[in-house]
């Protein structure tokens, strides 16, 4: 499983002027644990956590001009949305990171947090087949297609050889976290 397929995107960013407090508030409503934080050009230039604010909103009360720039880890650990699971896994257990942007060049495209790695690990073959059906009822009609699952290996049954339809159907259940293979059928 790649990291594109877990992603949160699009992304909240912050730049190293925000305000530590509007970072706090960004923070408090999103749900995310960490920000990244871009240049003018929306660049990845660092990243900024819940810890590193509260720590600096803390340490500098009751001064109110303290900016991301001054809070953030700079150089910043990102990768690509083609790498795997498990090297995400490693390196955030390794440094200890709550969330690793993925970027694509210099340009972040989605994060990976902790909570998206608990997630796939709670996956099972019931869960992946029902969010694999929704998927595709939400694209063409209830149950235009019906799904089987074993061991994330998907069948979606209904399709003809030529329908035109192949092609998004196999990649609306591709993206789904734990789906290992699609098959597709007529019958």
């Amino acid at each position: 499983m790649q990291a594109q397929q877990i992603m949160s995107s699009p992304v909240t960013t912050v730049t190293r002027s925000t305000p530590v407090d509007e970072c706090l508030r960004i923070i408090a409503s999103s749900g995310f644990t960490v920000l990244p934080v871009v240049d003018e050009s929306q660049h990845l230039v660092g990243i900024v956590s819940e810890g590193d604010l509260l720590r600096e909103k803390f340490a500098t009360l009751p001064r109110a001009d303290v900016t991301a720039a001054e809070t953030m880890t700079s150089p910043v650990v990102a990768m690509t949305a083609d790498t795997d699971v498990s090297d995400l896994a490693s390196a955030m257990l390794r440094s200890g990171l709550r969330g690793i942007p993925i970027v694509h060049e210099h340009d972040v495209i989605g994060i990976v947090t902790r909570r998206d790695l608990l997630e796939i690990l709670t996956l099972d073959d019931t869960n992946i087949a029902r969010e694999v059906q929704h998927r595709l009822d939400v694209y063409a009609g209830s149950r235009r297609w019906t799904v089987r699952i074993a061991d994330g290996k998907v069948t979606i049954a209904g399709l003809a050889l030529d329908d035109p339809e192949r092609g998004v159907v196999t990649a609306l259940a591709e993206t789904v976290p734990g789906v290992a293979d699609v098959q597709l059928t007529q019958s």
